[in-house]
This record gives structure tokens, sequence and C-alpha cells, in this order.
């Protein structure tokens, strides 16, 4: 009886992202705790990715990058945000949550993204689901990568 063992191996060339805007890329680093809110104050939000992509993303041009509201399926994104009536008056606009924090931030760079929320004084209690996503100035949606920060308004507020 002969029996064989046969190893096949089949190189793929690395995918290629059909979203993917051309030398711009990041990663998700990290992030500030999601939050126990009140109604009425204000808090704030940190998220960090770094510049994976070839381009220097600057502050002020097209090469300008920001943490734009997404909906609740993490790939619609730059769209008016669904708490936009928690922006505190200092997000870029009601689709943009904040840019970068750095006048430049160079490829392998970590950038730093902060934005403020005021917890309307008629919220009730429950989970508020911040999803964000990093796109170009112009509205080129990097890649989706799924970010998310919580707000929780406990019961008994």
């Amino acid at each position: 009886m002969i029996s064989a063992l046969v190893f096949v191996i089949v190189l793929f060339a690395p995918p290629t992202r059909a979203d993917a805007v051309s030398d711009f890329d990041s990663s998700w680093v990290g992030e500030s705790a999601f939050l126990n809110v009140i109604p009425g104050q204000t808090f704030q939000f940190q998220v960090f990715f770094m510049n994976t992509g070839q381009a220097t993303w600057r502050r002020g041009t097209s090469t300008q990058v920001n943490l734009t509201a997404c909906l609740e399926n993490k790939v619609s994104c730059n769209l008016p945000s669904p708490h936009a009536a928690w922006n505190d008056g200092t997000w870029v606009s009601d689709r943009v949550y904040a840019t970068h924090a750095q006048a430049e931030v160079f490829p392998s760079d970590i950038a730093a993204f902060t934005y403020r929320f005021r917890v309307p004084l008629t919220a009730t209690s429950g989970t508020y689901r911040f999803n964000g996503d990093l796109a170009l100035a112009s509205g080129q949606q990097l890649h989706p990568e799924g970010y998310y920060q919580e707000a929780v308004i406990p019961s008994g507020n």
C-alpha cells in the first residue's frame, strides 16, 4: 500500500482594498476609557491611530485626516452623527468629531483625536455608542476599522 502526502502551497498577492485611499492608511492603537455620564455635564473621549500609510497627514490641507461619525454599521461614515445633539460646540461639524491634534503626523507616528460632548438634559439611561472612523478632509474614508466608544447613563439618572 502506497500512500502519498501532498502539500500544495498557493501564493496569493496581498489583497488590495477597494476603499483604500492611495498612500493613506491607519491602524487603531488605543482609546480612553468608556464613561459613565450624567445628563447636563460635559465629558471627553480620546482615540489614537497610527499613520500606516506613505503620506504625511497635515492639518489644514487636503491631507488632513478627520475622525468622522459613523452609523451603527460602522462602515457608513462621514454622515451626520446620530448623537449630534451631544455636540458641545467643539466638534468640527455634525459629521466630524475631531481632526488630529498634531500639525503633522508622519508615517509610523501616532495621532491623537480628542472630542468633547455634553450629555443632553433629556437623555435617558442607557448606552450611547459613538462610532467613528478616519477619513481625509475631502471625505474619502481610509478604511473601516470599527472604532467606537461608549457613554453610559446609569439607571436612576
